[in-house]
């Protein structure tokens, strides 16, 4: 039998073990927290109040933008007048007071054709430069609003048909659409350019490693041979630039009928032998990208218990926010990212000489890209939904106050669908 004594110094040896346990998991707790706050823990915060207290874009929200805002200063060399400030404002609002009184017949209006001046320019000063945040002078000519001067007033009209053929092509055939359009303020929220294209927690938290990219073929096949991928992912590339990828260059292989293992896009992992582990985290975080954007986790597309599955169900109370057609309309605005790029140049975007330092009112590095041998700025999924499933940013025509004119609020030819 052994002594008390023995036993107490047993019984010690054990206390102070579970002791040490405790104080190593609280430090290991406490160190894990501490990194949180100071990564990610100030986003969260800030987005889970924004989720709690939605605002929507008004017009009003961009006029109070550049009337407080200091006069800037134009750059060397660039014609404009100042856009920025109460007197730039003032300043342009009665120079195109004074075109529509003179000009009320529209002279070189080439996209919002039907419309009065009166509505041209309501229009463009309450959802154009309320959307950019910029007053007229940053695209006209006030002393000729219908010159062409400005390589800007050529972009914006070029933006003008993007908005049209994208609330066409895109919106228009969402599943289960409810009504939500794209506007200027959709994408620039009050900002003309460096438009952010991924949320702050990709650039924290997508770890800077290589990985090798096997793209789908057109039947879903994944390409494995260097030899026969596109050029950017030939070799191995940084696993940010590997989701980038994936969402500039997206492609539906097998379209949803209903059937099982339909639906299926370029980044599905379903597929005899399975896939490289390479590809599965390209796949993780990818869809990262998309639930941050987005303020939402993998349940809102996703029934946890079969990642495979589209369940549809339009009759049931919450339509808006069932599986299958969530994960259907994640693959037409992938689609649209895709169509964006592609044909960024053609819709007049205007090129950047460098990539903007983030301390300088620039997005991230990955927000830019290389187009024709020139940067250029492209929108994201964070660039219109910064945290949020449906766009506060967008427009419905439910939006439009009874009474109102239709047309100023939401030209047909810029909703695009009828």
């Amino acid at each position: 039998m052994q002594s008390p004594t023995r036993l107490s110094v047993r019984q010690a040896a054990i206390f102070v073990s579970v002791a040490v346990g405790f104080f190593v998991a609280i430090v290991t707790i406490a160190t894990f927290w501490w990194i949180y706050s100071l990564t990610l823990g100030p986003e969260r915060a800030v987005a889970a109040a924004a989720a709690a207290n939605p605002t929507r874009w008004s017009p009003s929200d961009g006029a109070k933008v550049i009337t407080a805002a200091m006069t800037n200063t134009v750059p060397l060399g660039d014609n404009r007048q100042p856009w920025m400030g109460q007197v730039a404002w003032t300043t342009g609002v009665q120079a195109g007071q004074a075109w529509i009184t003179t000009n009320p017949k529209t002279v070189n209006v080439q996209v919002l054709v039907g419309l009065t001046s009166a509505e041209v320019w309501t229009y463009m000063v309450q959802y154009v430069a309320g959307g950019l945040g910029v007053s007229c002078q940053y695209c006209h000519d006030i002393n000729n609003f219908s010159a062409d001067t400005f390589p800007q007033k050529v972009a914006a009209r070029n933006m003008f048909y993007l908005v049209s053929d994208l609330n066409t092509q895109f919106i228009g055939r969402l599943p289960n659409w409810r009504g939500n359009f794209i506007q200027c303020a959709t994408c620039h929220n009050n900002a003309p350019q460096n438009r952010e294209a991924v949320s702050t927690q990709f650039v924290n938290s997508v770890p800077p490693i290589q990985v090798t990219v096997d793209p789908l073929d057109a039947k879903g096949v994944p390409i494995t041979d260097p030899t026969k991928k596109p050029e950017a992912i030939r070799n191995q590339v940084a696993l940010q630039d590997a989701v980038l990828y994936y969402m500039y260059n997206y492609q539906i292989w097998k379209p949803f009928d209903g059937t099982e293992g339909s639906g299926r896009g370029s980044l599905a992992l379903t597929y005899t032998g399975g896939r490289t582990q390479d590809q599965v985290t390209i796949n993780q975080n990818a869809m990262n990208n998309n639930a941050w954007s987005l303020g939402v986790g993998c349940n809102f597309c996703h029934n946890s218990r079969n990642f495979l599955a589209f369940e549809l169900n339009a009759d049931g109370p919450a339509a808006n926010a069932v599986y299958g057609y969530n994960k259907l309309k994640t693959q037409v605005m992938m689609e649209m990212t895709t169509y964006i790029e592609q044909n960024w140049t053609t819709y007049g975007a205007i090129a950047k000489p460098s990539i903007p330092l983030v301390a300088a009112g620039g997005a991230s590095k990955f927000s830019y890209r290389t187009l024709s041998g020139k940067i250029y700025n492209v929108p994201g999924c964070f660039t219109c939904h910064r945290g949020a499933n449906v766009p506060l940013n967008a427009i419905n025509q439910a939006d439009i106050p009874a009474g109102a004119a239709g047309n100023v609020f939401l030209p047909p030819m810029i909703r695009g669908v009828k």
